[in-house]
């Protein structure tokens, strides 16, 4: 059985009116200013606390021009695999690039591919850490919006270290394969490393020293100005924090919105104001 909110008297259920029969307040609309002030409120406090992630992920990608560079550094490499990455000879010649490894691994079954680099094929490994270091690319990408968050900077060093160490490895152990042994299939006798595979290699180098620079220096951070009632968030939750009342909050509340409406009203004055003044000198 339910009770008024107000008096606390019992309500049966023939008092279906909206109004309680003991006291007249209205149970519908009881306290809804309150209500509505706390879910205000709530929503306003989730907001200051999601918006410092929001201002570092603009800070760490798109707030300023080092960070856009950050940006085009890391997907420079996808550029570099389009380029020559090994020589193969043999009865014919033949220039490896990204598409080259793709026809390879589509045509080898990329289980094949895993199966022989396990056995110690040393190109089959060389091709896995190679598209490791691809993929990471495209994992650490994602990861740049957290650069300025906690443990930010180490999970940025680890990603930019082991694509730059498999990319060394994928080139090292490519050169030291025995190219008949690891491609039985193929009438290729040698292989060298050409240019591309160096400046996917050294691009990665550029990467890890500017990503080191660039956290050593730091990046920015434009703070959004978030308000709680009228209060800027970083004064509201120091208030909760030294243990000011509601109430004493509320009518800080109040006097902020108060000065922020009469701001308003007196700015309007004035745009009317001049509006005025100017339709009068054009008569």
């Amino acid at each position: 059985m339910a009770a008024c909110p107000n008096c606390g008297k019992k309500l049966h259920i023939y008092n279906w009116k909206q109004n309680c029969p003991h006291c007249g307040v209205n149970l519908v609309y009881y306290k809804s200013n309150e209500h509505l002030l706390a879910e205000s409120e709530k929503t306003e406090i989730e907001h200051a606390r999601f918006q410092p992630g929001v201002d570092r992920a603009k800070a760490s990608t798109i707030g300023s021009f080092p960070a856009i560079m950050r940006i085009v550094l890391s997907v420079l490499p996808l550029g570099a695999l389009m380029l020559p990455l090994a020589g193969l000879k043999g009865d014919v010649s033949e220039s490896i690039n990204a598409v080259g490894i793709y026809k390879y691994v589509s045509a080898s079954g990329f289980g094949n591919i895993i199966g022989e680099a396990l056995k110690g094929n040393t190109v089959c490994i060389s091709v896995v850490c190679l598209l490791l270091s691809a993929v990471l690319i495209l994992v650490a990408g994602l990861f740049l919006m957290k650069s300025l968050g906690k443990h930010g900077k180490t999970i940025n060093l680890v990603f930019d270290s082991v694509k730059f160490l498999l990319a060394t490895a994928s080139a090292v152990l490519f050169t030291v394969s025995d190219i008949q042994k690891c491609l039985p299939g193929y009438q290729f006798t040698s292989g060298k490393p050409k240019f591309g595979i160096f400046i996917y290699i050294g691009l990665f180098l550029a990467l890890l020293i500017y990503s080191r620079v660039l956290a050593a220096k730091g990046l920015v951070i434009k703070h959004s100005i978030c308000l709680i009632g009228g209060i800027p968030s970083d004064e509201y939750f120091k208030m909760v924090e030294d243990g000011v009342s509601e109430l004493e909050i509320r009518r800080e509340m109040v006097r902020r919105l108060t000065e922020m409406q009469n701001k308003v009203r007196e700015e309007a004055a004035l745009a009317q104001a001049r509006e005025e003044a100017e339709r009068a000198n054009r008569k």
